[in-house]
């Protein structure tokens, strides 16, 4: 982060940094050079991505990879790790593809936050696991949405504390409201379109059985297909789409469910 707000920093700069991990820069390269990105010739050096995708989009491509890479083993009697992370995947995937489909500018980067958008509900079984195995235990029970039962439990949901990493993190603002407001119909300010795709990829991550988190939003409001100008037939070619590319990602990012 320092580097990257730093305008005396290079490529070349931040590539030595990046290239110290030599995991992390093998993970980089597999993602730029995935059928997923397209890009016509083999990127084979961060410096050459940062000049192909830009520096702060690969800064927030290596904070999604750090962070899975960190995160890979939760507590699997609180969550299950392997469908937390699919449909984390699952959820940037059709994200980047939906905001390419609206030509929304640096799409890159909803991919990025599709991987955080529930970056919340990891942190809070991390620091109050008894508790969040209660809400989700209860969510499952009552068929009730688990974000309203947080705010009753916690007096905050996992998008409220979502949205205030991402604040904390120094990541785009433009990530901010699509994350706090995921789950609500709550117009968002600054970053309508952002948050009108990530709510419909997580719907589209939902309908999926391998990537469906259990009391987790599975409907789309009402406005927000029409603010992005999208229709039924246009979901369907994107869920398509999204199924074809997902294996994809989920050899680079969590090979362990693509096996």
């Amino acid at each position: 982060n320092d580097m990257v707000s730093d305008p005396n920093c290079s490529a070349a700069d931040i590539g030595k940094v990046i290239s110290k991990d030599t995991g992390l820069t093998m993970r980089l390269l597999k993602i730029v050079n995935s059928p997923f990105y397209g890009f016509p010739s083999s990127i084979e050096t961060i410096p050459m991505a940062i000049t192909v995708m830009g520096i702060r989009q690969l800064r927030d491509l290596t904070f999604a990879t750090c962070v899975i890479s960190k995160y890979r083993d939760i507590p699997s009697d609180i969550l299950n790790p392997d469908s937390f992370w699919s449909h984390s995947i699952a959820t940037a995937t059709a994200a980047q593809i939906i905001a390419k489909k609206v030509n929304l500018s640096n799409s890159e980067r909803l991919f990025t936050c599709g991987i955080l958008h529930d970056i919340g509900l990891l942190i809070m079984a991390l620091a109050a696991p008894a508790t969040t195995r209660q809400v989700l235990e209860l969510s499952r029970d009552s068929n009730k949405p688990y974000h309203d039962l947080q705010i009753n439990v916690f007096g905050f949901s996992q998008s409220d504390l979502g949205a205030t990493l991402i604040r904390k993190w120094h990541l785009p603002d433009s990530f901010i409201e699509p994350i706090q407001l995921q789950q609500t119909n709550k117009i968002a300010m600054h970053s309508p379109m952002e948050t009108a795709i990530l709510k419909i990829a997580n719907v589209i991550a939902n309908t999926q059985q391998d990537t469906a988190i259990i009391g987790d939003n599975q409907i789309i409001h009402p406005g927000t297909l029409e603010l992005l100008d999208l229709n039924q037939d246009a979901l369907n070619d994107i869920n398509t789409e999204m199924q074809t590319k997902l294996q994809t990602m989920l050899s680079v990012l969590y090979p362990k469910k693509a096996a």
